[in-house]
């Protein structure tokens, strides 16, 4: 039988005592931290599995942004026809179908990296007054978009401050 060492075992009182512990503030604060960034995540990627023209793609990581990018080209379907055609150059009803997914892919990871958090803000505030996802996506990414153009057309550079102050404004004058 091995020695206690010198120390003596906790009576039944003191064991359960400590199996009575309270979480506290520090516990709450990561606890809703964890869950806003599961709701973040679940927001952005809701999907594991996907179709992409004749190809099936059962359990894809929407954690890792290669995979990412094969979900969000699953989730448009009227676009896996003309993405299949590597001669394929233009629109299709008035979209490039390949700036479209580029687009999606943006907002996609900065949501999934909560960078920069004004994007989840505007989300949940669009959500919250009825916006489904795929429009909350694009209002995101129509914010993301007039700032990299006016970037790569007046040759400055990209302009954090006014986009998250952009991205601040979306549902507020609703």
């Amino acid at each position: 039988m091995p020695k206690s060492r010198g120390r003596k075992k906790p009576s039944r009182k003191q064991s359960r005592g400590r199996l009575r512990a309270v979480p506290d503030q520090a516990d709450k604060l990561q606890d809703d931290e964890l869950q806003d960034e599961v709701e973040r995540r679940m927001f952005t990627m809701p999907y594991v599995g996907t179709r992409v023209g004749d190809d099936d793609f059962p359990a894809l990581d929407p954690g890792d942004p290669d995979e990412r990018g094969i979900l969000i080209k699953g989730e448009h379907p009227e676009y896996h026809d003309v993405l299949a055609d590597p001669d394929f150059e233009g629109e299709l009803d008035g979209v490039n179908p390949r700036l479209h997914l580029i687009m999606h892919e943006m907002v996609a990871n900065q949501l999934w990296d909560n960078d920069p958090p004004e994007a989840w803000h505007a989300a949940r505030r669009l959500r919250d007054l009825g916006y489904d996802r795929h429009d909350i996506l694009h209002a995101l990414g129509d914010v993301s978009l007039t700032q990299l153009h006016a970037s790569l057309t007046e040759q400055r550079p990209f302009d954090r401050e006014q986009y998250c102050a952009d991205l601040d404004q979306l549902g507020r004058h609703i």
